[in-house]
């Protein structure tokens, strides 16, 4: 099992494999999210007309991993958990609030940080057609989980 099987079983969120072209494993989650590895969400967005455009988004940034001195204890960055947002939610949304809870070099323990990601997974809205709170919950699960996969909570 790789590394984001072992995060979405870990995180409790139903989800199923995503039949698609892609070569490695693409994951439907019950809220319709589309989770994957880096590489595979990226390629697979180039290659599908209808995601062409989207970005795969670690659901916990790598920077943040390293900010909290646990980036070691995950795969390399292409291989790290994300999922397929469009553009705006992932540059307007998700980006802006991180970055302005969790500045890039501001020292914050685990909980502030945690607490920013909820903020910017609040402003998901229903992107995907899968509900707006299942979907803040869903990505609020898995970054429980790799929170619990680094011993930070």
């Amino acid at each position: 099992m790789d590394f984001v099987e072992s995060i979405l079983k870990d995180s409790r969120v139903p989800y199923r494999e995503y039949r698609c072209n892609s070569p490695s494993p693409i994951w439907l989650t019950s809220g319709n999210q589309l989770m994957s590895s880096y590489r595979a969400l990226s390629r697979f967005a180039t290659v599908d007309r209808h995601y062409r455009g989207w970005h795969a988004h670690h659901v916990v940034e790598a920077q943040d991993l390293e900010r909290l001195g646990v980036a070691s204890k995950f795969p390399p960055y292409e291989e790290q958990l994300t999922v397929l947002l469009p553009h705006a939610a992932h540059i307007q949304r998700v980006n802006s609030v991180l970055r302005n809870q969790a500045p890039k070099y501001a020292a914050m323990p685990a909980a502030d940080l945690l607490a920013a990601y909820a903020a910017a997974y609040s402003l998901m809205g229903n992107y995907c057609g899968g509900g707006e709170q299942r979907i803040q919950a869903e990505l609020m699960a898995v970054v429980r989980a790799i929170f619990r996969w680094a011993g930070l909570v």
